[in-house]
């Protein structure tokens, strides 16, 4: 397949989406809510505050949803006039072109090091990773997360040692954290990764400029602080500790009910707390149950590594398509056991589409295997590749998705094309 009918392709691939949103039923899920209110409040109120403020309110929605995301939505409801079409229009045709534009550089880094891999093969991989078109015509922040991850290896990978090398990535760890908390912990690895790199002759001031993501950090914490009263990056973080992480971790290891009601009771303590008590008063416990459950949290934890990996994705496909959906299936499967939730979901029209996904997702797998094992590159240049999937993956918990490894797609796209032939470097 030549280069221009490859790009025809997936444009038109992205197309169909873009067209399905604009024009033919416009899906929001409930993080789409959540992030219309953030951007729609920061015009009306002047606040970040991701729900609806004539509801009682809750301080955790000052911090849950980071402000890049919303402020960009904020621009793109500014430049339309007040008019919905035209908001859509505008953020989807980025959303896409910002896809495109990643996949360009996954496609440039290939040509360097296979410039005669397979165009036929790699869109056959694109389209088979199909939440990469969903989450390009969603309102929500993973393609964007994606494009500041990629620019990451993209710099690592192609560029000379620089000090605009390592500002550029600087400042997309702070990009990437002012889309999502997941890169925060990021911030304060990067200067230690460089003392490590640079370990024989320190590069004072790479490393200067690589503190900024930690000042960033800091500062956005401090800032979170005077709004709620607690210096903490995101509330998402104590969130998902108890509703996921500790919740998951009670319901398999006893079931709904008790999980239920050591939840509720945790919840019951803060009762006249003020929010910075309540907030630590919540992560301590969710931790002790943790530390009390490490074994059981650790399998859990892998798996939900695992099924970031393999998941075909059954949320991401029918909250996108308005198709029906029986719940969540985090919770589901360790209240019904996995094997048997997985068939019943298989059994519908739906199911042979999730199965093809699951069984390339297997093959996507094999393929990193293979990559990791392949001879034909230097460890740096492998570790430079996987060292963001890793970390993301790392931290992706018991509520591990399809959704974790959206942003990873052009990481996988380049070790798939890279798996195939390499040469020396």
């Amino acid at each position: 397949m030549n280069r221009k009918l490859f790009w025809i392709i997936l444009a038109m691939f992205h197309g169909l989406f873009f067209i399905k949103q604009v024009f033919f039923n416009n899906s929001l899920i409930q993080d789409s809510v959540e992030y219309l209110f953030a951007a729609d409040n920061l015009i009306q109120k002047g606040t970040l505050y991701a729900w609806n403020m004539n509801f009682a309110f809750n301080a955790d929605w000052l911090t849950k949803r980071p402000f890049l995301y919303p402020s960009i939505l904020v621009m793109a409801k500014t430049l339309s006039g007040g008019s919905s079409f035209l908001f859509f229009f505008l953020i989807y045709l980025v959303q896409n072109l910002l896809s495109l534009n990643t996949i360009r550089l996954c496609l440039n880094i290939a040509d360097k090091y296979n410039p005669l891999f397979s165009r036929t093969k790699v869109l056959l991989f694109l389209l088979f990773s199909i939440s990469q078109v969903i989450y390009a015509n969603l309102i929500m922040c993973e393609i964007w997360l994606q494009a500041a991850l990629f620019g990451i290896a993209y710099l690592l990978i192609m560029k000379e040692d620089s000090i605009y090398k390592y500002l550029y990535i600087s400042l997309l760890i702070i990009a990437g954290m002012a889309l999502k908390p997941v890169l925060m912990p990021a911030a304060f690895l990067f200067p230690i990764a460089l003392i490590i790199y640079y370990r024989k002759q320190i590069k004072w001031l790479y490393l200067t400029i690589s503190i900024l993501p930690i000042i960033f950090a800091i500062s956005y914490s401090l800032v979170n602080k005077q709004r709620t009263g607690y210096a903490q990056y995101s509330s998402i973080s104590t969130i998902n500790l108890l509703h996921y992480n500790s919740y998951v971790m009670l319901m398999n290891e006893y079931g709904t009910t008790i999980a239920d009601s050591l939840i509720d009771n945790i919840k019951i303590n803060t009762r006249g707390m003020s929010y910075a008590q309540k907030q630590q008063y919540i992560e301590e416990n969710c931790k002790t149950l943790i530390k009390d459950h490490l074994s059981q949290y650790t399998y859990l934890h892998l798996r939900g590594i695992a099924f970031a990996l393999f998941d075909p994705g059954r949320f991401d496909i029918t909250q996108f398509f308005n198709l029906p959906h029986e719940g969540n299936l985090i919770y589901q499967t360790n209240q019904n056991g996995l094997m048997s939730k997985l068939l019943k979901i298989l059994m519908n029209p739906l199911g042979i589409v999730l199965l093809s996904i699951f069984v390339f997702n297997l093959f996507r797998f094999l393929r990193i295997c293979l990559f990791i094992a392949h001879k034909g590159y230097t460890w740096p240049l492998k570790l430079i590749i996987l060292l963001v999937p890793t970390y993301i993956l790392a931290l992706t918990g018991p509520i591990g998705t399809s959704r974790f490894f959206m942003p990873l797609i052009p990481f996988g796209l380049l070790v798939f094309i890279l798996s195939y032939k390499s040469k020396k470097t």
